[in-house]
């Protein structure tokens, strides 16, 4: 005789029977490229390849180790903040001054000069949504019933994710822009040298 399996058994709850916990819907898609962008998505977001340990909080509500992940995740957010806060001035520096020798480094050219803005732009909208982001998670990550709303649905905790991933790439990307910026600017002075030569 077949034995049944703990699905089976589960499935159907006899009467004086509690029933069984929601499902968590953590589990990793199948497709590799999914499961890839899954797990880049947690760790741009929660710095860690999934998101467990919401999981672990829920079920051992421990006022210490509550206190203790929230408060790494707003010093994440606040450190995040603040650079994006020097990158965004040092853009709008650029933006709004001329080269003191232009000759040497013509960061007012046109190339340049739409990297920068697209840099100031990227390093604003990571200060706003980080900001954001940060007095969310600071006010509502304390209760509970955010963790089990997002335990309801995949795609709420990846819409969760999404946001709570944006600043950082919005950061990465004005960084990378303002750099490239730079690039131009001296590439370009590079060529006019050997063209006068």
């Amino acid at each position: 005789m077949p034995k049944r399996t703990s699905t089976e058994s589960s499935s159907t709850p006899k009467s004086g029977e509690t029933r069984p916990p929601a499902p968590w819907h953590d589990e990793l898609p199948k497709n590799k490229i999914w499961c890839l962008c899954y797990k880049a998505l947690c760790m741009i977001a929660v710095s860690k390849s999934s998101v467990d340990h919401w999981r672990y909080l829920v079920e051992r509500p421990v006022k210490k180790e509550w206190t203790a992940h929230k408060e790494m995740v707003v010093n994440r957010f606040e450190n995040m903040n603040v650079t994006a806060g020097l990158v965004l001035t040092t853009s709008a520096v650029f933006v709004s001054t001329d080269p003191p020798f232009a000759p040497l480094m013509p960061y007012a050219s046109h190339g340049s000069y739409i990297l920068q803005v697209c840099a100031f732009v990227a390093a604003l909208i990571s200060l706003m949504t980080g900001t954001s982001v940060l007095i969310i998670y600071d006010t509502c990550y304390a209760n509970d019933l955010l963790l089990h709303t997002l335990m309801q649905s995949r795609w709420r905790r990846i819409c969760c994710l999404i946001l709570m991933a944006y600043p950082s790439l919005a950061l990465a990307v004005s960084t990378l822009t303002l750099m490239t910026g730079k690039f131009v600017s001296t590439f370009r002075f590079r060529v006019v040298k050997l063209d006068t030569l």
